[in-house]
């Protein structure tokens, strides 16, 4: 920024020192430098004016934002530093003439020395995007962390591993976080910003978007904001056919773009001609092509497309010198090449050569041209003409004829002179600036080609030599001079006499009425604004009456002010008790200029002005604007600020969302700015409310939509640990889900259209109507989130129940690492039903399921016609070795080196299995598993280290190989043999059990609690050992043993593994056996000894554990789909927040993308193979449709809602600020 303030400073100065003028760099440039600028320069310091000559002027637009160049002369005129006229501020430039001055300010003492450093010390406010993002993190993660600490620590307390519990702590914290929010947010900004600036606002913050649509308070300067900042001719006034002055219009948009004015009007064209000859503007009419370096001559005009849509035709020629010269100039141009034929200004200047010139100054606040007829002012032979404009008052006073009609002179009378006051007073009324027109033909033998035209000032005269109207200045000092009494100018100095010959009158032409015309859109954008309950305040340097003027023009003022009140009771004569009299406290319209107010005046007094509905501020200095904004933002104002001046820089920087200029505008201003309107119209900046209120609108639409699987993601990981159920969804799935299928589809609200009542609402109050609300958390979490979640458990049941595992059995069952559902063999009391094997043929034998475990060979139970499960429940792992890892020599397939140590992982035992069986709980695998889709025959006689190694894969890990994590899985799942705590602890189990607790469930205990000790008798006869005289003791179902023995039936140099009583459990189990040649149903079984043979493999029967398993995983998969199909209806219920769907309509492309996309996604992620590592799996076709009724049940809920919300809610419109409001209703 303080680069961009360096370039407004001029590279080289003229200075005097020691009375010898040099040019000098000017940061060399010092205190007490005489400076002498000429026109074009740049001002190099702040400097007071010793001496200048009657035109100079300097423009201060880019401090004041006056689009009129401002005289300056060598007396103080204001107290006011800016408004006095014999100082020159550092960065403006000199347009026209020249001065002296002495250096009194420099560096960061000048005036824009200290709007530098007040837009450098300006704190950046936090954007409220910002702040509601913030808000959102730390309420998400508030939940997110007390959810995951809870659990983790009723994980723990109710027994589980710490490692699992941190697991399940982490899938509670993952699940709770919306992973996608911050490239949904990023994405949603873009989107916006990208789409803004086709509407012309270009977008340096991103959170600068969401800024804008929190507005509730837009401070506008006026020139080139509201207006075009292109001084436009908008009305002329010359006599019409009956020699009447009249108003005419000019093409303009201050007329609508109408024109009424002739121009084959004889008063027309001579007024057209005085404008034109009377006026030292000129057109810069190319631009050199950078690389031919050629001049190119540019059109006259072109068309500009604005922001809002609306198009607007502007001079592309760039007028040189005076803003209104240049009006005249631009209006002149056109009309000359069709009234009188003549193609250019400066044909018809060069066809009448100026002869003498009396620039304009503000004391005598007119200009005179003389021209001759012809180019050759020496040769030529016709009359001179003197040409004159000015302020009316001053000219039309001078005047003795006006131009008739037909272009003849017609007397003028004081009716004519009143009704050109009012003609003036009505144009003046409309914020026109009015200047009037006269001439005089000077006769060639009065005035011949030598003569000396002079001001007077040389010859000791007050006016000049020729004809000039100064009629009644010269009747004035006859009668004085009759009386003997001098006359004196208003500062008490002596008048000179004037010249005889400037007594003859001049011939009235006419007026023009200029205006810096507000731009076309900008009424219906204040009025817009007012719908929205957005304050429009104008906060301009120009003068208050000019401001005022503009402000009623655009609808920023629309009521009388207290001084209109006043005048008007004034005017009707009304005083207090009067039907007739207005109090005007009463006023709701306030014009406030700079020096009505300070820096330091009370909140109360600042309390009075803003809480006027309508207010603008006028000859406000930097500091003031700066004010403004801060007291605005005190009352709660979400502000934006605009500017294009290097004044306005400290006030963006302050303002909540800064809103720089990018044609008028100053690099300091962009730099400081957070956006930029590329066409300078403020009908971008309510363009750009809309925007940002719907980005609000659609991140608010995207959080919802993405916290509304927060629950159907959290509710497994609570039901598993509270209800000890298997997992229904795993941590990857939920990533899947936040990352994979819900992206596309949230980052599509960013392209929804806006709702149609968006700008009637109320600015958005940032302390209720938050990102995050209440209202939206009991709406995502506990309406559609609840509903979600149910849809999720449904259809994971469903799956379930399909594969064999009805709702009943999976209370008390939990999944996940050392657990059981899924690494276990499952145990089931049936009450009916039949063994098959996995062809669906019934055991010929005739085992009832409800008394006799199953056979090898007819493993599976059907539940036949009316069988079914009583109660499932697994083994209950009463060994729990130490916590240490095996010896280095482990091997999984080898009993041998198997020890105590265990990893501290509890392991089921034989007399688990046992118990079970005593209580009529048999070996459980589902024949409907073997229709699933997942079914492997291979399964009932799997080959252990195949098996083992199948598993380890699926876990990322492998055993048969030394390792940690190898080791350690085969402690997690179904043991490829059984642990004997009796063997273990030499049959005797008193005072072997461990302190530490197993963590059985209320199943296993009601089982176990009864046993006294497994004796002889209760062992089934073929496992007798120990003499026959069995255990001593009873197994306990709250208390671990911490020693036992591993056998799997093997045999090592012709003795048992393990132990050599482990031979008695050969055959414990009907799941373990041993095949000659390879594992099979029918292979040829290996007992004993045999065992040890060469060619001999341990087999075992995993279809219990592995239906399980992939059952689960299906559901998961089912649980994860149906999350997908109900998010359907959770995309089309967050397009609107409040209206029907019917009415929003399914415009939006990328949306109805999204839909496809998450549906697409969820099909490819379950049906193609590579991806099924995340946990998904091929789905059968119906198990998609559980989730569609819960999604139509959604939608129907939502619609219903909305109704209600519509039809109890009117809206209501403040009569007296055009405000929509919307009643609270249900």
């Amino acid at each position: 920024m303080m680069n961009e303030f360096k370039a407004m400073r001029p590279p080289k100065v003229k200075v005097i020192r020691d009375g010898m003028q040099s040019l000098v760099d000017s940061a060399t440039v010092t205190m007490g430098d005489l400076v002498v600028l000429e026109q074009g320069d740049l001002v190099p310091a702040d400097i007071r004016v010793l001496e200048c000559s009657p035109n100079m002027c300097v423009d201060n637009s880019s401090l004041t934002g006056e689009s009129e160049p401002q005289k300056r002369k060598n007396e103080c005129t204001h107290e006011e530093v800016l408004e006095t006229a014999n100082l020159c501020f550092f960065g403006t430039q000199v347009p026209e003439g020249s001065c002296k001055g002495i250096v009194v300010k420099i560096g960061d003492e000048t005036v824009i020395g200290r709007i530098a450093s007040l837009a450098l010390s300006t704190v950046t406010e936090q954007t409220p995007i910002n702040r509601e993002i913030e808000h959102f993190i730390h309420i998400i993660s508030a939940i997110a962390i007390v959810l995951g600490v809870s659990f983790f620590a009723a994980s723990l307390a109710r027994g589980q591993d710490p490692i699992v519990s941190l697991v399940f702590m982490i899938g509670i914290i993952v699940a709770n976080v919306p992973e996608g929010l911050l490239a949904t947010v990023t994405v949603c900004l873009t989107l916006t910003a990208k789409r803004m600036y086709t509407k012309k606002v270009m977008v340096k913050n991103l959170e600068g978007v969401e800024t804008l649509g929190s507005t509730s308070c837009i401070c506008s300067d006026k020139t080139g904001t509201l207006t075009q900042n292109i001084m436009t001719v908008a009305q002329i006034v010359y006599a019409d056919d009956d020699n009447q002055l009249k108003i005419q219009d000019a093409a303009s948009s201050f007329t609508k773009g109408i024109r009424t004015y002739d121009p084959d009007s004889k008063a027309f064209h001579k007024l057209l001609i005085c404008s034109t000859l009377c006026n030292t503007c000129y057109f810069d009419k190319y631009y050199e092509d950078e690389e031919t370096g050629k001049r190119i001559l540019l059109p006259f005009k072109k068309v500009r497309q604005q922001g809002d849509g609306t198009s607007i035709e502007e001079v592309v020629w760039q007028p040189v010198g005076n803003a209104s010269e240049g009006a005249m100039i631009k209006f002149a141009h056109p009309a000359l090449n069709e009234s009188l034929g003549i193609k250019d200004i400066e044909d018809l200047r060069k066809a009448n050569a100026k002869v003498f010139d009396i620039p304009f100054n503000s004391k005598n606040k007119y200009q005179v041209h003389v021209h001759c007829q012809s180019a050759d002012t020496v040769a030529d032979k016709h009359d001179r003409v003197v040409y004159m404009k000015g302020a009316p008052e001053r000219i039309f006073g001078r005047c003795t004829e006006y131009c008739g009609t037909d272009g003849t002179s017609r007397p003028m009378d004081d009716a004519t002179r009143a009704h050109i006051v009012a003609l003036q007073e009505k144009m003046g009324s409309n914020g026109l600036r009015v200047l009037g027109f006269a001439m005089r033909a000077l006769p060639i033998s009065d005035f011949p080609p030598s003569y000396l035209y002079s001001d007077g000032r040389e010859e000791g005269k007050s006016t000049p030599n020729f004809p000039l109207g100064e009629f009644d200045l010269i009747q004035r000092f006859t009668d004085a001079a009759a009386t003997g009494i001098e006359l004196r100018d208003d500062k008490g100095k002596p008048i000179l006499p004037p010249h005889e010959a400037s007594g003859p009158g001049l011939i009235f032409l006419g007026m023009m009425a200029l205006v810096d015309p507000p731009r076309e859109a900008v009424p219906g954008a204040v009025a817009k604004c007012k719908t929205a309950g957005i304050k429009v305040i104008m906060v301009t340097g120009d003068h208050p009456g000019t401001a005022k003027a503009i402000a009623y023009k655009v609808g920023i003022l629309w009521g009388p002010t207290k001084s209109d009140i006043e005048n008007m009771n004034e005017e009707n004569r009304s005083s207090p008790g009067d039907a007739d009299y207005e109090d005007p406290d009463s006023a709701q319209a306030i014009v406030v200029p700079g020096w009505e107010f300070s820096d330091d005046m009370g909140d109360d007094k600042w309390n009075a002005i803003l809480e006027h509905p309508q207010i603008v501020f006028a000859r406000t200095s930097p500091q003031q604007k700066l004010v403004i904004v801060a007291n605005c933002q005190r009352l709660g104002h979400i502000v934006a600020v605009t500017g294009d001046g290097v004044n306005d820089s400290p006030a963006l920087k302050k303002a909540d969302i800064g809103i720089a200029m990018g044609i008028a505008g100053t690099p300091v201003t962009k730099n400081a700015a957070d956006m930029i309107l590329l066409d300078d119209n403020f009908a971008s900046i309510v363009a750009g409310v809309e925007e940002g209120r719907l980005i609000f609108d659609n991140l608010k639409k995207s959080i919802c939509y993405t916290l509304t699987s927060n629950i159907p993601e959290i509710s497994p990981f609570l039901c598993w640990i509270t209800m000890d159920t298997p997992m229904p969804l795993s941590t990857v799935l939920i990533l899947a889900i936040d990352l994979g299928t819900d992206m596309v589809p949230a980052i599509s609200m960013a392209y929804e259209d806006a709702e149609a009542d968006i700008m009637k609402r109320p600015p958005r109050n940032a302390k209720v109507d938050r990102l995050v609300t209440r209202k939206l958390i009991f709406l995502a979490y506990l309406q559609i989130g609840i509903m979600q979640a149910m849809a999720g458990f449904y259809a994971w049941m469903v799956v379930l129940n399909d594969y064999g595992f009805p709702p009943t059995v999976l209370v008390g069952n939990p999944s996940g690492t050392g657990m059981f559902f899924g690494d276990q063999t499952m145990y089931c009391k049936f009450n009916g039903g039949q063994y098959v094997d996995f062809n669906g043929q019934v055991d010929p034998s005739g085992k009832n399921p409800s008394n006799d475990p199953p056979g090898r060979r007819y493993p599976l139970w059907d539940r036949g016609d009316a069988g079914f499960l009583e109660k499932c429940t697994y083994a209950q792992k009463i060994f729990r070795g130490r916590s240490a890892k095996p010896e280095d020599d482990f091997m999984f397939k080898q009993a041998n080196t198997y020890s105590h140590r265990t990893f501290d992982l509890a392991q089921p035992t034989i007399e688990s299995v046992w118990a079970l069986e005593k209580d009529k709980f048999f070996e459980y695998t589902p024949w409907r598993g073997r229709m699933s889709p997942f079914w492997n025959n291979k399964w009932v006689a799997w080959n252990v280290a195949r098996s083992e190694e199948r598993i380890a894969g699926d876990k990322a890990g492998t055993l048969g190989r030394k390792g940690d994590a190898d080791a350690q899985f085969v402690f997690m799942a179904q043991p490829a043999g059984v642990w004997s705590v009796c063997i273990g602890n030499r049959f005797d189990l008193r005072g072997k059990k461990r302190p530490h607790k197993i963590g059985a469930y209320s199943s296993l205990r009601d089982i176990v609690k009864g046993a006294d000790g497994f004796v002889l008798d209760d062992w089934p006869p073929a496992m007798q050992f120990n003499n026959n005289a069995g255990c001593t003791g009873r197994l306990n179902g709250k208390r671990s043993y911490h020693r036992a023995t591993f056998c799997n039936g093997g045999y090592h140099g012709g003795k048992p593994a393990g132990d050599n009583a482990c031979a008695v459990l050969d055959n414990a189990t009907q799941n373990l056996f041993y095949c000659h040649g390879g594992c099979g149903l029918h292979c040829n079984e290996a007992f004993g000894e045999a065992r040890d043979g060469p060619d001999v493999q341990q087999c075992q029967n995993v279809a219990s554990r592995l239906v399980q398993t992939n059952a689960n995983q299906h559901a998961q998969a089912a649980y994860w789909v149906s999350i997908v199909v109900v998010q359907w209806a959770d995309l089309l219920i967050c397009k609107t927040r409040w209206l029907s769907i019917r009415q929003q309509g399914l415009r939006n492309s990328v949306l109805n993308f999204g839909l496809f996309f998450e549906t697409l996604l969820a099909a490819w992620l379950c049906y193609f193979t590579p991806f099924q590592v995340l946990g998904t799996r091929s789905l059968r076709f119906t198990h998609w449709m559980p989730g569609i009724p819960w999604s139509m049940m959604i939608f129907m809920y939502d619609e219903t809602r909305k109704y209600m919300m519509r039809a109890t809610s009117p809206e209501v419109t403040n009569v007296a600020t055009g405000q929509v409001t919307r009643i609270p209703g249900w």
